[in-house]
This record gives C-alpha cells, sequence and structure tokens, in this order.
C-alpha cells in the first residue's frame, strides 16, 4: 500500500511570483492530515537546456516528466508522462506498472489498469481540493488536498494519490502555472 496510515494528503509546493512564473522542476511536500512530512515528489534526472526553456513558457504541461514519489528517502512510486498529451503512466520502483492517469477535461481524471482499462475516476473514490495558499513555516505555499475514501484497494489507491501529488502534470500545466492562457491562481485560506 502506497503511503500506509492516512486517507489525507496535503500537498504543498513552495508559492511565490517568481517560482509561480519561472520553475522548472517539479518539487512537492507530503503531509499526512496533521500537518507531519510523510514523502516528496521530486524529479529524477537532468532537464537538459531545451526542456528548461520549454518549461519556463506555456509548453512546460508538454514536455516530458519523471517524477519520484519517496517515503523516508525511498522511491515508492514512479510517475512518467511522455511529451504531449499522453496519459500519465504510474509504476512501483522495481518497473511493475500501477496503471495510469489521464486527463479527460472538466476536471474529470481517470484512472486507469496497466492495460488502459478505466478503474473508475478519481473524484469517485476521494475528494481533491487544488490550490490553497498558506504559511508553512513562514513561507507562502500552495496546499493541495486529497481526502481518499477511507478502504480503498490497490491500485485504486496509489493511481489516485499520484494523481494529486502530479496534479500539474496529470492537468497540463506542468511547471507552468500561466499556461493554457489564464492564469492558476489559487484560492486564499
Amino acid at each position: 500500500m502506497t503511503l500506509p496510515g492516512t486517507d489525507t494528503l496535503i500537498i504543498e509546493q513552495p508559492w511565490g511570483v517568481l517560482r509561480h512564473l519561472l520553475a522548472t522542476r517539479y518539487r512537492n511536500d507530503v503531509h499526512n492530515g496533521h500537518g507531519v512530512p510523510i514523502a516528496t515528489v521530486s524529479e529524477r534526472g537532468f532537464l537538459g537546456p531545451l526542456r528548461k526553456l520549454l518549461r519556463a513558457t506555456a509548453f512546460s504541461g508538454r514536455t516530458r516528466f519523471d517524477l519520484a514519489l519517496a517515503e523516508r528517502g525511498q522511491p515508492v512510486l514512479l510517475i512518467r508522462k511522455g511529451a504531449g498529451k499522453p496519459p500519465t503512466q504510474v509504476s512501483r520502483p522495481d518497473g511493475t506498472p500501477v496503471g495510469s492517469v489521464r486527463h479527460e477535461g472538466h476536471g474529470a481524471y481517470a484512472l486507469l489498469d496497466p492495460a488502459g482499462q478505466r478503474l473508475c475516476l478519481l473524484h469517485e473514490v476521494s475528494s481533491f481540493s487544488p490550490g490553497a495558499i498558506a504559511k508553512r513555516d513562514g513561507r507562502r505555499v500552495r496546499r493541495d488536498v486529497l481526502n481518499l475514501r477511507p478502504g480503498t484497494p490497490e491500485p485504486v489507491r496509489s493511481l489516485a494519490i499520484a494523481a494529486a501529488v502530479a496534479y500539474d502534470v496529470v492537468r497540463g500545466a506542468g511547471t507552468n502555472h500561466t499556461s493554457g492562457g489564464t492564469f492558476d491562481f489559487p484560492t486564499l485560506t
């Protein structure tokens, strides 16, 4: 089971004007419902100058992403999206496929098994609230909150967690929150 012992995840990323407009690497911190740090999400590998340049533009969401969700420094899920708009692939650290997440538009995200068959939609097994601005340790963060239904089985649980921790990648914004023609101004809490 991915991140056992909690059904509420608070996903935070640094938020500020320069970070909001110019960030090129994807990075989040994951806390449980009590605010205790439990995992991190970060990019694996080297970006390269072309991808770095594209990440600073509205094309960021169409670049390739290779993320690792790590608990206590050990990867528990690998989250990959190829160039363009393919589904986001989720696997275990040993390469075993868990499934994929596909953005279906209008806030709908399908959770798919390794063969590409729909298991369910994200909102059928969880509630997800993206984009609140909050403070943690004196700095501003964008806070997304995932509340999983207790007892959500695998692989749906892992796919829902992957969709939430890689939300900007899954929805196609990448690291550039101004992509898509509108500013991604989070709500204030």
